[in-house]
């Protein structure tokens, strides 16, 4: 082969480098997106294309120029497809060639190809005869030739504008990288356009001079830009117009740089409730102005968090990072769901549970209280009366139980009615409760008797404190019951001066002292009622200690 190439040839040669690279890049990414492989088809055929440009002007023979004249038509056949995939696969990431296209694509290239090969009649090109030195297969060119640019115009046409209509409503990282891919598609197409319209006009006789490789080289450099510095394919969304942009979740886009690339409708929705003055626009913003500070601080620090971004308004706020196919960082998905719902209905349960804790807590102490006066029953006796005996044996300190019984109950229900006894009962009850200190128990033992804990008071100091009580009962009275029409001075339920009588009755206290009187609670209840009978016995309303 003679090599003699021109500067013309150097371009070529550089416009096949360029594409070759392309290519490469491109097919490193093609399990990310159908683009990746249609770009890489197109680069191929463009670097095809350039090399046959460069074998045409390195003094090969006349008939390898011929056979690589049909190798650079069926590349430009490869690149019109390639190109027409790319565009509608950047439009719509779902698009797959559908199977009677690519027949009739086949079909056509083949024919014109054939046409070219045999060039009947001269229908492909026209005159064509061997000049100059080295020796360079010329030619004009025939209907068929026109036939074939107009096919693979129109074939690259046909994808151009389903691109140019996803440019108008794609979000400003779709419109950057497809504007990459226009500027690329625009360079080459001017470049054959001019070398089309005018052979004539680098002075090279009456051969049509192929200007194409030479915007190539600009092309293949947009094309790499847009790979290596554009991010094309590394996030090609797929399915965005039926997945993100259908979502209920809000979704925000937020590059390495903190601004916001992307955002679905309802991630405007939501940002324009809690940010209603903010611009239209979102895309470019910074993502802190956007997002607030709680939700910007899942982007840089946790993964998931719930947020209050309003008054009501709860969202749970999930963080996926970006990266690239080497593992490098690209940005965050930020995606918010409402859940608003849920934790109104995690509110009203806890409310709920708290109800039902503080019911459980009235019911249980329901259970430990007397109905009629209200005091602790027996049952909290037993529990309180052990718990203070092991209390008092752990600190080495006494225990008193003061036992009190109501001085001749009995004659109150038989002679006034048991409504009577049980208002004096309820009046005593009131009495004792006042009277205790903190951390004193008072109880209804049963019937007409009553118990009261005096933790830490010795036998003095529980005779005291049982007189007390003693005393504070005498002055308890309660109205009798006044018989209907009843009115007046010596009218029945009435004194001599005409003032409704009342009931009173004393109490009868036996005292027991932990450890003297007991060392258990039996023992020292035991002690306590003997007491207590012991005062009953003496005429009652008197206080008498164990073992006095």
């Amino acid at each position: 082969m003679a090599a003699v190439p021109d500067a013309l040839g150097a371009v070529s040669a550089l416009s096949a480098l360029v594409c070759a690279v392309t290519a490469v890049l491109a097919w490193r990414h093609r399990r990310a997106t159908p683009a990746a492989t249609a770009l890489a088809a197109t680069m191929a055929g463009t670097t095809a294309w350039a090399l046959t440009a460069l074998a045409a002007r390195s003094g090969i023979g006349t008939d390898a120029q011929a056979l690589a004249a049909l190798v650079g038509l069926a590349a430009v056949h490869t690149v019109c497809g390639g190109t027409h995939v790319l565009y509608r696969s950047v439009a719509d990431p779902s698009y797959r060639v559908p199977r009677p296209h690519a027949a009739v694509f086949l079909v056509v290239c083949g024919s014109l190809l054939l046409a070219a090969a045999l060039n009947p009649h001269e229908l492909f090109f026209t005159d064509v005869h061997v000049e100059g030195d080295p020796p360079r297969v010329v030619g004009g060119l025939g209907p068929l030739f026109w036939v074939h640019t107009a096919w693979s115009y129109a074939v690259s046409a046909c994808g151009l504008a389903p691109l140019l209509r996803a440019r108008k409503r794609a979000p400003r990282v779709l419109r950057t990288q497809i504007s990459f891919l226009l500027v690329g598609a625009c360079l080459p197409t001017a470049g054959n356009v001019l070398s089309l319209t005018s052979p004539q006009w680098l002075g090279e006789g009456s051969a049509p001079v192929d200007l194409t490789p030479l915007f190539f080289v600009a092309a293949g450099l947009v094309d790499a830009a847009a790979i290596l510095r554009g991010g094309l394919l590394q996030v090609v969304p797929v399915a965005r117009a039926q997945v993100l942009e259908t979502l209920a979740d809000a979704v925000v886009v937020v590059d390495g740089g903190g601004r916001v690339v992307d955002v679905n409708p309802a991630g405007r929705d939501l940002v324009r409730r809690v940010h209603p003055h903010l611009p239209a626009e979102l895309v470019g913003l910074p993502a802190l102005d956007v997002l607030g500070h709680d939700v910007h601080g899942a982007v840089t620090g946790d993964l998931r968090r719930t947020v209050e971004l309003l008054p009501g308004l709860h969202v749970d706020v999930r963080v996926t990072p970006l990266t690239d196919g080497r593992g490098r960082p690209l940005g965050h998905v930020v995606a918010a769901h409402d859940v608003s719902d849920a934790v109104r209905s995690a509110q009203r349960l806890h409310e709920q549970l708290g109800v039902i804790e503080r019911l459980r807590a009235e019911l249980q102490e329901e259970s430990l209280r007397d109905p009629l006066t209200g005091l602790h029953n027996r049952r909290h006796l037993d529990t309180a009366l052990v718990t203070a005996l092991a209390q008092a044996d752990g600190h080495g300190l006494p225990l008193s139980v003061l036992l009190l019984d109501v001085d001749r109950f009995k004659s109150v229900n038989d002679e006034h009615g048991h409504g009577t006894g049980d208002e004096l009962l309820r009046a005593l009850a009131g009495v004792l409760g006042r009277e205790v200190r903190s951390g004193d128990t008072v109880a209804r033992y049963g019937g007409e008797e009553f118990v009261v804990l005096l933790p830490g008071a010795d036998p003095a100091g529980s005779l005291r404190r049982a007189e007390q009580l003693r005393a504070a009962c005498a002055r308890v009275s309660v109205p009798l019951p006044v018989p209907t029409g009843a009115r007046g001075s010596g009218a029945p339920g009435y004194d001599a001066d005409g003032t409704p009588e009342r009931l009173h009755r004393t109490v009868s206290v036996g005292v027991a002292t932990y450890p003297a009187d007991g060392v258990d609670a039996a023992s020292l209840l035991a002690a306590a009622d003997r007491a207590l009978y012991a005062a009953k016995a003496a005429g009652r309303d008197r206080v008498v200690a164990a073992g006095a």
